[in-house]
């Protein structure tokens, strides 16, 4: 087994259980501890885990959904309000899954003949009951993030050209590059960037400075970018 495949394993198991010792998981996968400790150890440095005294936890950021959405909530709150100025009745917009665009949520049943397509299955919960048009694009479904990715879900967005696209990720470091840890994700993100006619970035200053395996782009490659007001100014592109 390669070890981005023993990696991507790893980030399964603590996505159920956020908490693991190292035994454990060597016994999940059938694999020594020595080579946990190693992959760990790799994996600590790309900013996916973090190493606690005889095991490994997720970090905060790689948190199931209804935690990470609790997390940094006046921020996430503050960017979807100057977000919300972007929406327009009849438009097609397209929301995904990471935890700040879910704040957008509770504000978009204010607008008429909104079509909304989403690969988040709590946005497909939320909005199911109010008068918008639902599109979920379906595929694989991640459940500690309830995202929809995958063929399926990429193969679906291709079909369509949203008005304007929200979307976040996990990091952004100090040289500009966007990344997350979910590889499916940001696979579905980089077909939101190609086929929306206007994408928008949505970023707090709690992920500046952090790096993940999987690379969106460089932050001036985003489109719009709406941040809080603690989002360093030197790290947004120059116009």
């Amino acid at each position: 087994m390669l070890q981005i495949e023993r990696q991507e394993q790893i980030m399964e198991l603590l996505g159920r259980t956020p908490a693991m010792r190292i035994g454990q998981i060597a016994a999940a996968l059938y694999i020594s501890e020595a080579t946990v400790r190693r992959d760990v150890a790799v994996m600590e440095q790309k900013g996916l885990v973090q190493r606690v005294y005889g095991g490994v936890t997720l970090k905060k950021e790689d948190m199931p959904m209804d935690f990470r959405r609790q997390e940094h909530a006046a921020a996430k709150e503050e960017i979807a309000l100057r977000a919300l100025r972007l929406i327009h009745d009849g438009q097609t917009v397209f929301i995904d899954s990471s935890s700040t665009a879910q704040h957008l949520l509770p504000h978009l049943t204010r607008f008429r003949d909104l079509t909304v397509i989403t690969n988040s299955h709590r946005a497909v919960e939320v909005l199911s009951d109010s008068k918008l048009r639902i599109i979920c694009t379906g595929g694989e479904l991640i459940t500690r993030n309830k995202a929809f990715v995958g063929r399926v879900a990429e193969e679906m967005l291709e079909r369509f050209c949203p008005e304007i696209a929200f979307f976040s990720s996990q990091g952004v470091g100090e040289d500009g590059e966007v990344t997350d840890a979910s590889e499916g994700e940001t696979a579905l993100r980089r077909v939101v960037l190609r086929r929306a006619l206007h994408s928008v970035f949505l970023c707090d200053a709690s992920k500046v400075g952090k790096k993940y395996l999987y690379r969106l782009g460089r932050l001036c490659e985003m489109g719009e970018i709406i941040t809080d007001g603690a989002f360093p100014k030197e790290f947004l592109p120059k116009k």
